[in-house]
């Protein structure tokens, strides 16, 4: 079968590699789509100090489920429409033993530490797989990053209408967006690029602005209160400057967006103030496929191309050099 290789920074090729060896307890995917996501595309250029090349990436992906383990007695059956969670614990490990299976400090990854989806077919842990159907492949492969954001959401706690302040408007954020909305929440969100404030507003948001103009805005939206959750998607100091500014007292502060470098949380600000900071990694499906389904036009909105497996290197450099005018770039083999 045909896989696309990243060997070095900046360099992926499109290799035939051996069919597919699933385990006892694996089955095997038919991938359809794989979204580019911004941890690709930093592995890509060999910003992550943590992976090596060669490397076979793509963990957003929706596809057909070709094979299921022998003797496998669950819901799932071959030839339905499949998402894949890529974000696999160990199980064994503290975190894991008291559910903080995100902070399993023997955590792997599809399209990191294994062989991810940018091939005609993956292997996947059939634990790891999600019922996906009623959507396409490709609305199969956007669930992960509603995944992080319903992860996100519910470290915040939410409660009914709340006023959520998000920082950082690619893709994470504006499926926080959709996501909140959707559940009856009243959203602002911050980001330097008119194209992706104009889609925030068109996908929900009640109010769109510029970083530099946040503080101000969110003490006029709030009535000087603040907002009550404020969700960090930038991955930038200056988002989480803005988070941190933006949430009121008592608020809750998550922080979602992927740093290379270290974020400088003022402590007395989060001290006297009452704010409650936590990080959120990985996803939740469940929540995620509900949100997808019922918000299939908004979805939608977030493919902003799709190529071909042989043009997997054009995908990379569309989704790089084009930042302004792209959410999600989708590789369908």
């Amino acid at each position: 079968m045909r896989a696309a290789v990243t060997t070095g920074p900046g360099r992926i090729a499109v290799e035939a590699v051996p069919d597919p060896d699933p385990g006892p307890d694996d089955a095997v995917v038919a991938v359809g789509a794989v979204g580019l996501c911004g941890t690709d595309l930093h592995m890509f250029l060999g910003e992550r100090h943590d992976t090596g090349f060669p490397l076979r990436q793509g963990h957003e992906v929706g596809g057909t489920l070709a094979v299921l383990p022998a003797g496998y007695s669950g819901p799932l059956q071959v030839g339905q429409v499949v998402t894949v969670d890529p974000a696999i614990p160990c199980g064994g490990c503290r975190p894991c033993l008291r559910g903080s299976w995100p902070a399993c400090r023997a955590f792997r990854a599809l399209g990191v530490a294994l062989a991810g989806g940018l091939a005609d077919r993956v292997v996947v842990p059939v634990g790891q797989l999600h019922d996906a159907a009623g959507l396409t492949v490709s609305e199969a492969a956007l669930v992960e990053p509603f995944s992080i954001a319903a992860m996100a959401l519910a470290r915040a706690e939410l409660v009914g209408g709340e006023r959520l302040l998000v920082t950082g408007g690619g893709p994470i954020g504006l499926a926080v967006t959709v996501s909140a909305v959707a559940a009856g929440h009243r959203v602002m969100v911050s980001d330097p690029l008119p194209a992706r404030r104009a889609l925030a507003g068109e996908l929900g948001a009640e109010r769109v602005v510029d970083p530099a103009a946040t503080a101000s805005a969110v003490a006029e939206w709030t009535g000087g209160a603040g907002a009550d959750v404020a969700v960090e998607a930038s991955g930038t100091r200056s988002g989480l400057a803005a988070s941190v500014d933006g949430v009121g007292a008592g608020g809750r502060l998550v922080i979602v967006g992927v740093a290379a470098h270290d974020l400088v949380v003022p402590v007395p600000r989060i001290l006297f103030d009452g704010v409650t900071v936590v990080g959120a990694r990985a996803g939740l499906f469940p929540p995620a496929l509900a949100t997808v389904a019922a918000n299939r036009q908004a979805v939608a909105r977030f493919a902003s191309a799709t190529y071909a497996l042989a043009d997997v290197g054009a995908a990379f450099a569309h989704a790089i050099e084009r930042p302004a005018e792209v959410v999600k770039v989708l590789v369908a083999p």
